[in-house]
């Protein structure tokens, strides 16, 4: 649960209630988040909470930074607010200056292809399904370079960028580098652990967002009447609301289990049994959880115009993002097996 006394979660649901209604940015269409709602999310800093303070951050532990991403998945935000928390996190990690504004997008190696940077600061490499890439001020790339993993700071101008939708119709782009010239580059330090927060911090959103999709199908089921009596009577939709709660739970409880390790400083398995973990049951989640809510929506719940729609449009779209459950489940396989049948047990029974 979020932390009632934040000042800094309590200032984004504020601003979240006023200019991220789900049925208002539905109707405003497609870029409304960037004439008022992302203003007002770098005006109050929040843009910049995962950075540390002497970065300009707010001072926010980590497990308070990806409450805040729960709650931006409550609302189904539409804005790039993870990818540029993320990007200024690993920034910062790798003791690199990041602009005073505007949208910066993580870029962090993928299954298929990571980008690489030679001695001269040059990097190459593509990247599919990069959210809001077309709209970054600066990319934050994880690279392979000669001696080991390295961010660069690249800026748009040396990228290649071909627009693509998600699922949720949101910016999902192919960015390629042909010996782009970094701005900036260093070696990734803390920064190596950039996948593994990117994909905690889809896992919360995911959380965040069936948490909401909870809410709105119970409060539908008990106001909608069919054959004279409320259908949250019925034994019937009482059952798919027991699994719909069933499912949200999980996705906070795997997602907070995660977010909570990388707060910690875990490494090695630990740290990826954990965001692994996370990523595929969200994933799963998010699956099961839109199947039930809209069977007990019925028809109206496929309509734009309703709540239901955004929320299980981006829930369903953020599992493609930083990797698949696909991607992660075989990460963790070869990760469990490379470690040994002796080494299993421990590692699950310390959990």
């Amino acid at each position: 649960m979020l932390d009632d006394e934040s000042v800094v979660l309590g200032a984004a649901e504020r601003i979240l209630a006023d200019l991220c209604d789900l049925q208002e940015m539905t109707r405003a269409g497609e870029g409304a988040w960037a004439a008022r709602l992302w203003p007002a999310l770098e005006a109050n800093g929040l843009t910049l909470a995962m950075s540390p303070e002497e970065a300009g951050g707010p001072g926010l532990d980590l497990v308070e930074a990806f409450a805040l991403l729960r709650l931006a998945g409550r609302y189904a935000m539409p804005a790039p607010l993870a990818e540029t928390m993320l990007a200024r996190w690993a920034l910062a990690a790798a003791g690199l200056r990041a602009p005073d504004d505007g949208v910066l997008v993580p870029i962090a190696p993928f299954p298929d292809a990571a980008p690489r940077i030679d001695a001269q600061g040059r990097v190459t490499g593509l990247a599919r399904g990069v959210a809001f890439g077309r709209d970054a001020a600066l990319f934050a790339v994880l690279c392979e370079g000669p001696d080991g993993l390295v961010l660069a700071a690249v800026e748009p101008s040396e990228a290649t960028v071909v627009e693509g939708r998600s699922l949720a119709f949101d910016p999902f782009d192919r960015v390629s580098f042909d010996a782009a010239r970094s701005r900036d580059s260093a070696p990734a330090g803390a920064a190596e652990a950039l996948p593994c927060f990117a994909a905690a911090a889809r896992a919360e959103l995911i959380a965040g967002a069936l948490e909401r999709l909870l809410e709105v199908t119970v409060r539908y089921a008990g106001e909608r009447v069919a054959f004279e009596r409320k259908i949250a009577k019925f034994q019937a939709v009482q059952h798919l609301l027991a699994q719909l709660g069933e499912e949200a739970a999980a996705a906070v409880a795997a997602a907070g289990s995660a977010s909570e390790a990388l707060a910690s400083g875990a490494q090695g398995l630990e740290r990826l049994l954990e965001v692994a973990a996370a990523r595929i049951r969200c994933a799963e989640a998010a699956e099961k959880a839109t199947d039930i809510a809209h069977q007990v929506h019925g028809a109206i719940g496929f309509t734009a115009e309703h709540p239901l729609h955004r929320l299980t449009l981006r829930a369903l779209a953020w599992r493609e993002d930083f990797g698949t459950e696909t991607h992660w489940s075989v990460a963790l396989g070869q990760a469990v097996a490379a470690r040994g049948a002796d080494g299993l047990w421990p590692l699950l029974a310390a959990r």
